[in-house]
């Protein structure tokens, strides 16, 4: 019977010894990184919720003083002239119409990142709820002067969609688009099937155009792009995230084709009453 000498024991102990070390320093270095993880995960929320509520206490501010202001005048008579009275009315309810938009994007955002929003699917038609949208933006365009150009595809199948919801993610596009693009521009609307069972709706701008960082900002819940365009309007970046969301829970999808310079252009691809599947075709 072969026999083992005491250096052989000493060798198991100190390979048994080494283990127990390398398993103690896996274990702090897993507990080190997943503590910076933390640290780091933690600064972004941070940061992130300070960005909000700077941004969040003018966006609420600005509409807010305007009612007072305006309010003001009107309770003591301080109009200049009786014509003013209607005019500074006017300003009150723009203001708060303004203000019930962005109370109305954080209550969606807040629903949407909860999983309690839900859409009430139907067969409808799409050109009734895009001509309305186009009213509404359209004044604004007119002040700018930009050309919209709009192209329905006359064999355009029924969608199905919520109608109050897919209203939201057409406001939420077209206003961006005319926001953005400057004076003597130009927005074309397109809408037609892309594959059986999906349709699309593209609204392109010749605005100033995204990177790919400033496309994955745009498309974060109160992501701003940082550009000097883009702070002379007013806005939350709720537009996007919230039109890719309800696209999202429709069953469809939203892509952004941009282009720094040179525009851009949002697709929200949609169901229609066929027989679908997931959207996979590429962007008209």
């Amino acid at each position: 019977m072969r026999t083992y000498g005491s250096s052989w024991f000493k060798k198991d102990s100190l390979i048994g010894e080494f283990a127990d070390h390398l398993g103690v320093a896996i274990t702090q270095r897993k507990q080190a990184v997943a503590l910076t993880a933390a640290k780091v995960d933690a600064e972004l929320a941070s940061k992130a919720k300070s960005d909000f509520i700077a941004n969040m206490s003018h966006e609420l501010r600005t509409p807010l003083n305007a009612i007072i202001g305006f309010s003001d005048m009107l309770t003591y008579q301080n109009v200049p002239a009786p014509e003013k009275v209607q005019q500074y009315s006017g300003y009150i309810k723009q203001a708060a119409e303004h203000l019930l938009s962005l109370i109305n994007g954080i209550l969606d955002v807040s629903k949407i990142q909860a999983g309690k929003l839900a859409v009430d699917r139907e067969p409808m038609e799409l050109k009734p709820v895009l001509n309305s949208c186009l009213l509404i933006i359209e004044t604004k365009a007119r002040e700018k002067r930009i050309n919209m150009e709009v192209s329905i595809d006359s064999n355009l199948p029924t969608l199905m969609a919520d109608p109050l919801r897919l209203k939201q993610i057409l406001i939420n596009l077209l206003g961006n688009a005319v926001k953005f693009t400057p004076e003597l521009g130009r927005i074309r609307v397109e809408a037609m099937q892309i594959q059986p069972g999906f349709a699309a709706v593209a609204v392109t701008d010749t605005g100033p155009g995204m990177t790919p960082s400033e496309m994955d900002t745009a498309m974060r819940p109160f992501g701003q792009v940082d550009t000097a365009f883009n702070r002379r309007h007013e806005g939350t970046g709720l537009g996007l995230p919230i039109a890719h969301a309800l696209a999202r829970l429709h069953g469809g999808d939203l892509r952004i084709e941009s282009q720094k310079g040179a525009g851009t252009r949002v697709t929200v691809i949609l169901p229609t009453t066929e027989d679908n599947t997931s959207p996979t075709a590429q962007t008209p």
